[in-house]
C-alpha cells in the first residue's frame, strides 16, 4: 500500500473517531475533594481488657508451627537453591549429593519454576500423570503438584520408594546412578 494513501486513510479513522464521539469536553475538570468532604472517622481507644483480648487473638497457637530453618551444604553451582528448604521440609536428606541432583532436575525440567506446565507433567520435577493413580491415593490431585511442597514431597515418594526396592532412585528424571 502506498504510504501516502496509508497516511490519508489513518488520518481518516481518526478524524471519523473524533466526530463520533466527540473531541473532547469543555466542562472543567472535577474539584478535587477538601478535607471536609471526606466522612469523619472516630478512633476509639481499646480499654485494657479489650487489648489483653486482642494481643491474645494475635498471638500464635501452640498448634502453630513454624520450620526450622535448616543450612543446606550444597556446591555453589547447585541450581534452584531457593527450593532446598522446602525438599527438606518435604523429606529430602540434607546430603549434598542428593540435593545437588534435586537442583539440577528441578533447573532441568522447570527452569527452578513451581507452577510450570507442559501439559502431562506438572511442577518443580516436572510429575507425570502417570503417576496420577498414586497421587489420587495419597489424596492429592495432578493439578496440586504446581505446589512446591507437594511436588517435592511427592518427589522425595517416588525418588525413595524406588531406592528401597534397590533400584535406582533417579531413573523417573532419566539419570543415571
Amino acid at each position: 500500500m502506498n504510504p501516502f494513501k496509508f497516511l490519508l486513510l489513518t488520518f481518516g479513522l481518526y478524524l471519523s473517531l473524533v466526530i463520533v464521539f466527540g473531541g473532547g469536553s469543555n466542562a472543567s475538570p472535577e474539584p478535587t475533594p477538601t478535607p471536609t468532604s471526606f466522612p469523619r472517622v472516630t478512633v476509639v481507644m481499646l480499654t485494657p481488657e479489650q487489648q489483653v483480648d486482642r494481643l491474645a487473638e494475635l498471638a500464635p497457637s501452640p498448634t502453630t508451627t513454624i520450620a526450622p530453618v535448616v543450612t543446606v551444604e550444597v556446591s555453589e553451582a547447585t541450581e534452584c537453591q531457593q527450593w532446598l528448604q522446602i525438599a527438606l521440609q518435604a523429606g529430602w536428606p540434607n546430603e549434598r549429593k542428593i540435593l545437588d541432583r534435586l537442583g539440577f532436575i528441578m533447573w532441568r525440567e522447570s527452569r527452578c519454576t513451581p507452577t510450570a506446565d507442559s501439559g502431562p507433567d506438572h511442577g518443580l520435577t516436572q510429575i507425570n500423570q502417570i503417576h496420577k493413580g498414586w497421587i489420587f491415593d495419597l489424596g492429592w490431585t495432578h493439578e496440586q503438584m504446581k505446589d512446591p511442597l507437594i511436588n517435592l514431597r511427592f518427589a522425595w515418594l517416588l525418588y525413595s520408594g524406588r531406592e528401597a526396592n534397590g533400584q535406582c532412585g533417579w531413573t523417573p528424571w532419566s539419570l543415571s546412578c
